[in-house]
This record gives C-alpha cells, sequence and structure tokens, in this order.
C-alpha cells in the first residue's frame, strides 16, 4: 500500500524508466518495419524462430530491444506498483481512501501523482485527489 507521498517519491524513478521506455518503442517500431510487419516480427520471438538470411543480425537486435522493454516494467513493477498501459505511460499504486481499497494513478509526462480510482475501475474512472498541492512535491536528489 502507497500513500501518495510515497508514491511521488517514485515519479522521478518512473520518468526516467518511461524515458528509456518510450527510446525502446519507437527503435522496436522501426525494427518491426524492417522485419516484414508486426506479424512477422513477433513470429520472431518465438523460441524456436529461425530468421531468414540476411536478417539475423535484425533479429537479434529486435529480441533485445523486446527483451529491454520488459526488463523496465519489470523494474517498474518491483517498485511495488504497477505499469497499466505501455502506450499511454500509466501506473497504479496500491493505496487506501477511507477504508476502501484503490489506485493511485500517474501518467507519464505528470510531475506528480494526482489521481485515483477504484480498483474495478481504468483511467476513464480517474479523479482528482482533492488534498493534492497544485505544485509539484520537491524531491531530493
Amino acid at each position: 500500500m502507497f500513500t501518495v507521498e510515497e508514491a511521488n517519491a517514485l515519479v522521478p524513478t518512473l520518468q526516467l524508466e518511461f524515458g528509456r521506455l518510450a527510446r525502446l518503442r519507437g527503435e522496436v517500431a522501426a525494427m518491426v518495419q524492417e522485419l516484414g510487419g508486426p506479424d512477422e516480427a513477433m513470429a520472431f520471438l518465438e523460441e524456436g524462430s529461425v530468421p531468414r538470411r540476411g536478417l539475423e543480425a535484425h533479429v537479434r537486435q529486435f529480441r533485445d530491444l523486446v527483451g529491454q522493454i520488459n526488463g523496465v516494467v519489470e523494474r517498474v513493477n518491483e517498485l511495488g506498483c504497477l505499469v497499466k498501459d505501455l502506450d499511454m505511460g500509466l501506473v497504479d499504486f496500491f493505496s487506501m481512501r477511507e477504508d476502501e481499497p484503490i489506485f493511485l494513478c500517474w501518467q507519464f509526462g505528470e510531475p506528480f501523482v494526482a489521481h485515483w480510482h477504484p480498483v474495478d475501475e481504468g483511467y476513464a474512472g480517474r479523479q482528482p485527489l482533492e488534498d493534492v498541492e497544485t505544485e509539484p512535491p520537491q524531491f531530493l536528489n
């Protein structure tokens, strides 16, 4: 369970990790095109798949990039929060609000955690935290 302060303490780390994700995803998108499109590229992630001659280096690079993306997601999840959507850069933190379980919700690019939603709702159910300052908290370096 996270407090708002504890979640906000992770925002600098999340900003770095999601910045890394954005770069990696851009590289993957380029590799997907070089490998013939999404279906063909995804087939190279299956165990035992063998690329046709001339694509070996591209496939190795593609697999490495996908592995790096998975590593970023694992690192973020290991912090105790949940990566909810890579495209939107969404992260949820388990929390409590008036004795009810909720998710504190942060989106890549936001300066701090300022939203929450019920655990059975997603991004569409986001609501502002009433007790959050309008200025981002000061983080210690």
